[in-house]
């Protein structure tokens, strides 16, 4: 069947230019997150980010990667400093952005820092964004959880799973919490119903 196959190989894309050749900030970012994604073997995509933040230090995208490689990497203060630069960005008019990203990744650091209040404060904050809600609930319950507030951490899970039902840890949660609230023959229906989703 000719019509599933390319008559021509795809045409190579051309490596990436220096990050001081390249003109917009956008051009940038897109070369830096390309070459995280496709894991390049000997380009870095810092230098891509880094070239965009010595041009506009607010640049929320750039501060978000920069953070992420931070916190990938353990440097865990680093990290904060970025996130919230780009919190910082991303607010500038707005005290409810449309990408809760960046909250959500603070979040994540300050628990490595030990800064649970804050870090809970980032991940509820990251729930008014749709994309991040199930994990921004996820994150809140576990640190109700690590507090011994079983009832609340129970109300955020089901709040996690209105938003992605299939999640397999927000499940394996959700049945945590109800078998130490007692709960057992619903955590035991759930870890059925869970097991037979993802055998």
């Amino acid at each position: 069947d000719k019509g599933r196959y390319h008559s021509e190989p795809p045409k190579a894309i051309p490596p990436a230019k220096r990050p001081k050749d390249i003109p917009t900030n956008d051009e940038l970012y897109i070369n830096g997150l390309h070459l995280e994604q496709y894991k390049h073997p000997t380009i870095d995509p810092e230098p891509y980010y880094e070239e965009t933040l010595r041009r506009d230090p607010g640049d929320y995208r750039c501060n978000n990667a920069m953070g992420l490689i931070c916190l990938r990497r353990g440097r865990f203060e680093k990290a904060e400093e970025y996130f919230k630069k780009a919190v910082e960005a991303l607010t500038l008019r707005n005290p409810n952005p449309y990408d809760g990203e960046a909250y959500y990744n603070l979040g994540v650091v300050q628990r490595f820092l030990n800064k649970t209040e804050e870090a809970y404060k980032a991940f509820y904050k990251a729930t008014w964004n749709y994309a991040w809600r199930s994990a921004g609930y996820l994150a809140a319950a576990e640190i109700h959880c690590s507090k011994g507030e079983l009832a609340k951490a129970l109300e955020y899970i089901n709040n996690s799973l209105t938003t992605n039902s299939e999640s397999l840890l927000a499940r394996n949660l959700k049945a945590a919490i109800l078998r130490k609230l007692g709960r057992l023959e619903e955590a035991e229906e759930l870890c059925t119903a869970t097991s037979a989703m993802d055998r």
